[in-house]
């Protein structure tokens, strides 16, 4: 769905829409993406089914503009259509983008785990140890320090 609002990224200073699609996961990040629909199959669909423009910022492996009249093109290349950071690899303009975000104050590098909730027992067939004792009277207490760590067993 059209939202209606526009977007300006830091580097381009170029309008762009702003949309609300059911494939953005809530739950995982922040639940906003910035779509490259060029160079991300599942963007390139949803541009394509709204009649959104497709601009294309990787060159092909031969260096040939990508033909992206039916899918997009997801490999790694170099950078076109891309400002000051046209001619560089993905690596290097992934570094000169993210430097140049924190340059002007709008960016800062940071690591992402992408790390979920996990279950604990899942991690081994017999659960992980969590050191607890329960005592003749039914207390449930944490194990002595002592008694730490829990040796499981090597040979299961």
């Amino acid at each position: 769905v059209d939202t209606g609002y526009k977007a300006i990224p830091p580097l381009t200073g170029e309008e762009i829409p702003v949309w609300a699609a059911n494939f953005v996961l809530m739950e995982y990040g922040t639940g906003a993406v910035m779509a490259v629909p060029g160079h991300d199959q599942r963007d390139y669909e949803f541009a394509s089914k709204y009649g959104l423009t497709i601009k294309p910022v990787i060159l092909a492996a031969d260096g040939s503009e990508p033909d992206l009249s039916e899918q997009a093109l997801t490999e790694k290349g170099v950078l076109f259509n891309s400002g000051e950071f046209d001619g560089l690899a993905f690596e290097a303009a992934f570094n000169a983008i993210a430097d140049k975000l924190a340059e002007k104050g709008v960016g800062e590098r940071k690591v992402n785990y992408r790390l979920r909730d996990w279950g604990v027992s899942r991690q081994r067939y017999w659960g992980a140890p969590i050191p607890m004792v329960t005592l003749e009277d039914g207390t449930v207490l944490p194990s002595p320090d002592a008694q730490l760590p829990v040796i499981l067993p090597a040979d299961v």
